[in-house]
């Protein structure tokens, strides 16, 4: 399911860093009318089987933060578990009206929560454009550090199947589906690499348009839950055209 929350802002400025604030949301709206769901998504080490993405109309970096002339955004959000689903249009729907303080000089506010239209994918090529940026991220259990790669790296695809089939394996998918992620392929049709702040983190990821060649079930999965690593924190969203 697809969800679209229009919110409105109560300044013309926005934190750069926005996905860590519409995280704070999330979690407070969670934590307040789901507390046994909250504890087990955020204070375990709980996959998260979902993304979100945020639109700002015509918006201009300047520094740290984000210049909004309309004062609004649109976050989209979406999950191919139909618990979560309706977890999160509760939890949007709860908040809305609801003055939220995002810092000491910005309150942003839900004005509508709605279920956005999807079709499924029925054949084994498609053509996406990124809502969010595609991370890729390789995680040395050894020695606890980062790295991550864009697309048009040659190490990329490697990584990228090697975390989708940890994340994967674990549902219950079959025996099937780590072979229908190695047989993936991704082509690059309109690329961007990016720079994007997250907490303190400078984060390499990848924009544009893509064609990727897979299942239709694994399309599904990912058009549903995100491409790459850390959806749940506002990255992987894609969308069909």
């Amino acid at each position: 399911m697809r969800l679209k929350i229009l919110c409105n802002i109560s300044s013309e400025e926005f934190p750069l860093d926005y996905r860590r604030k519409i995280m704070m949301i999330i979690k407070k709206g969670m934590k307040r009318e789901y507390p046994a769901f909250f504890d087990d998504l955020y204070e375990q080490n709980t996959q998260k089987n979902f993304t979100f993405s945020v639109y700002f109309n015509q918006p201009f970096f300047e520094g740290d933060l984000i210049k909004v002339k309309d004062k609004t955004c649109i976050i989209n959000f979406s999950t191919g578990e139909a618990e979560l689903a309706i977890v999160f249009f509760n939890v949007f729907t709860v908040l809305k009206g609801e003055n939220i303080k995002i810092d000491e000089n910005v309150e942003l506010k839900i004005h509508t929560v709605e279920v956005a239209p999807t079709r499924k994918i029925e054949n084994n090529i498609i053509k996406f454009k990124t809502l969010s940026p595609i991370v890729i991220r390789d995680h040395n259990q050894t020695t606890q550090k980062d790295w991550f790669y864009t697309l048009e790296d040659d190490e990329a695809m490697g990584i990228l199947k090697r975390n989708m089939i940890g994340k994967l394996a674990t549902k219950d998918y079959g025996e099937t589906i780590e072979k229908e992620i190695e047989s993936m392929q991704i082509k690059p049709l309109k690329f961007k690499k990016t720079v994007v702040r997250f907490y303190k983190m400078q984060i390499a990821a990848s924009l544009g348009e893509f064609e990727i060649k897979a299942s239709p079930r694994l399309l599904n999965i990912l058009i549903q839950n995100g491409l790459g690593t850390m959806t749940g924190s506002g990255f992987g969203m894609i969308e069909q055209f």
